[in-house]
C-alpha cells in the first residue's frame, strides 16, 4: 500500500528538515511539498493525501486551520498534524476542535524532534487504515443487508467474520416459474402487468425465505435461489436446516397460489389466450464454499461448488407445484415429511454418478 503525505511550513529550513525526517523514515512513497496555505489548498484540491503535516502559523496566524479546514472538506479521514508553538494552548484547542488528528508542539522555534513526527505520523496512518477497512466493511455490508432476515443481520453486523468463505454443510434452494417466458410474450403489450407480479413474487419468496432463517442468496430473473445454514458456525444442524429448507419450499408454494390466482384475474382482462404457470421448486443438501465472495466485478454473498450445480438440476427436473428433494436432502427430513421417489438424475456435466430424486409433500 503507497501512502501519500503533505508538508505545510513556510520556511524552507523547516520544509527541508520535515522531509528528510519524512523519506528517512520509509513510511510514505509520496512526498509533496507545499510552501504556503494557498499553495496547500491547491494541491490538497488537486490530490489524495492520507496524512498532512502542516504549520499552525504562517503568513496569518490561523493558517493552518484553514490547511485543516480543506484537508477535512475534501476528505474527513485525512490526518492532520498541526504544530504549535509551546505556549500557543489555544491554537492546539482549536485545531483539535476543528478536527485535527494531533498537534505536536515545538520545542523551539523552528525545532521538533524528528521522533515525535515519526511516531505521530505512524500512528495516524495507523488510525485512517482502520477506520476506512471498517468503513468499508459498514459498505459491504449494507450491500448484503437486503439478503438477510433484519434479525439476523443484527448478528451479522456484530461479527462480520461469519461471512467470511467457509467449507459447510448447506442446503441450497431454487425457484422458478414454470411457463413463464410465454406469459411475458403473451402481456409483452403491458409489462407493469409482469412487473407487478415479479414484484410481488419476489417479496413473497424473500418473505418465506427469512422466516425460516434462510438467505436470499439471489433472484434470477423469475427464479430464486436460497442458501439455509450458511450462516450456521456449528456443524451438527445439517437437519435442522434441511427442515428449514423444507419448510419454506411448501410454504412459498402455497402462497405463490394465491398471488397466481390475483393476478390471473388481471391478466385475463388484457389476454384471451390461456396462460397456464406454476412454481417448480429443487433442494439439494452438500458442502458448499458459503461467504461473502469478492472479486473485481461483484460482491456476493453466494455458494459455490457442485452442490449448488445438483440442486439447480434437481430443480430443473420439477414440474408446476412440484417440489424435488436430493437423497441427502430426503435422508435428513424424512420422518417430518412424505417424500416418494420419482427418478434418478445421471446427466449432470461433471458430476459423474447416479442421483435419486424423491418429491417432497407434507405429512
Amino acid at each position: 500500500m503507497e501512502n501519500s503525505i503533505l508538508i505545510v511550513d513556510d520556511q524552507e529550513t523547516n520544509r527541508k528538515a520535515y522531509r528528510i525526517t519524512i523519506e528517512d523514515s520509509g513510511l510514505f512513497q509520496y512526498i509533496d511539498i507545499a510552501g504556503s496555505e494557498a499553495e496547500a489548498r491547491g494541491m490538497i484540491l488537486k490530490n489524495n493525501y492520507d496524512v498532512i503535516l502542516t504549520d499552525m502559523i504562517m503568513n496569518e496566524d490561523d493558517d493552518g486551520i484553514k490547511v485543516l479546514n480543506i484537508a477535512k472538506e475534501k476528505d474527513p479521514w485525512c490526518m492532520v498534524l498541526v504544530i504549535t508553538a509551546n505556549d500557543k494552548k489555544l491554537q492546539r484547542y482549536k485545531a483539535f476542535d476543528k478536527g485535527a488528528f494531533d498537534c505536536i508542539s515545538k520545542s523551539a522555534p523552528g525545532i521538533k524532534s524528528s521522533d515525535e513526527i515519526i511516531a505521530k505520523c505512524k500512528t495516524a496512518l495507523n488510525f485512517r487504515n482502520m477506520a476506512l477497512n471498517q468503513i468499508e466493511k459498514e459498505k459491504n455490508l449494507d450491500k448484503l443487508k437486503r439478503y438477510f432476515d433484519p434479525n439476523v443481520f443484527e448478528s451479522i453486523r456484530s461479527n462480520p467474520d461469519i461471512l467470511i468463505p467457509t467449507n459447510k454443510i448447506v442446503s441450497i434452494v431454487f425457484w422458478d416459474i414454470r411457463g413463464f417466458s410465454k406469459l411475458s410474450e403473451t402481456l409483452k403489450a403491458h409489462p407493469d402487468l409482469i412487473a407487478g407480479f415479479l414484484k410481488e413474487y419476489c417479496e413473497l419468496a424473500a418473505k418465506c425465505i427469512f422466516e425460516e432463517k434462510g438467505v436470499l442468496d439471489k433472484f434470477i430473473g423469475d427464479g430464486v435461489m436460497a442458501l439455509f445454514g450458511a450462516l450456521e458456525t456449528e456443524s451438527n444442524m445439517d437437519i435442522e436446516h434441511a427442515t428449514n429448507a423444507a419448510n419454506a419450499a411448501i410454504k412459498l408454494r402455497e402462497e405463490f397460489n394465491s398471488i397466481h390466482k390475483k393476478w390471473m384475474d388481471k391478466w385475463s382482462l388484457y389476454s384471451p389466450e390461456k396462460i397456464d404457470i406454476g412454481l417448480g421448486c429443487g433442494i439439494h443438501t452438500g458442502q458448499a464454499i458459503v461467504g461473502n465472495i469478492n472479486t473485481e466485478i461483484r460482491d456476493d454473498f453466494t455458494a459455490l461448488g457442485p452442490t449448488v450445480n445438483l440442486a439447480a438440476r434437481v430443480e430443473g427436473r420439477s414440474a408446476k407445484s412440484q417440489i424435488l428433494i436430493s437423497s441427502t436432502t430426503e435422508v435428513r427430513i424424512k420422518q417430518n415429511f412424505s417424500t416418494n421417489k420419482v427418478g434418478v438424475i445421471d446427466d449432470i456435466k461433471n458430476i459423474p454418478g447416479e442421483y435419486a430424486v424423491y418429491e417432497l409433500s407434507k405429512k
